[in-house]
């Protein structure tokens, strides 16, 4: 389950980069790179003059969700270097943290495609990976709690053979 959680805060952040790329090709330029008349547009919402950037603090979104996905990303490999470590817990507490903030985050730019009558693509599959990321990270956890935890990590960690017996 570990590598699996690092393989979707990867996912995130190459699709973030990519969201940011977007936005840098074609801020300030008539550069059309994925736009159409049809619902799905992700020029019209990633380089929208107002909903292409956080407000207060005016960056792009992709480029705070670089930062966030790069946390997850670190948070991540701890938990799968050192499954049994004392501090397993407090990254798993961190992903939780991020992915979970993230949430309202996702919510407002899902309400500025709305509003704009555009979807993009990459930022749906961002948004995507962050929930994944906190269903993962909560199940994580909770398994933590008991027993679950240390079977989990031991199958992350050693190859199961098919018909191979216990006794060999």
């Amino acid at each position: 389950m570990t590598a699996g959680l690092v393989l979707i805060c990867l996912s995130g952040l190459v699709i973030s980069t990519h969201t940011y790329w977007i936005h840098e090709k074609i801020t300030g330029t008539t550069t059309s790179f994925c736009a159409s008349d049809s619902l799905f547009s992700c020029d019209d919402v990633i380089g929208h003059e107002t909903y292409g950037y956080a407000p207060v603090i005016g960056l792009p979104w992709g480029l705070i969700g670089m930062g966030v996905f790069a946390a997850l990303l670190y948070a991540s490999m701890m938990v799968q270097k050192e499954p049994d470590a004392p501090g397993r817990t407090r990254m798993l507490q961190v992903l939780m943290l991020f992915s979970g903030g993230g949430v309202p985050v996702i919510l407002l730019l899902i309400s500025y495609e709305v509003q704009i009558e555009k979807l993009c693509q990459y930022c749906s599959m961002a948004h995507l990976a962050n929930v994944l990321v906190l269903v993962t990270s909560v199940r994580m956890f909770r398994a933590t709690q008991d027993d679950a935890w240390s079977r989990m990590a031991r199958a992350d960690l050693s190859p199961h053979v098919q018909g191979q017996s216990e006794e060999a």
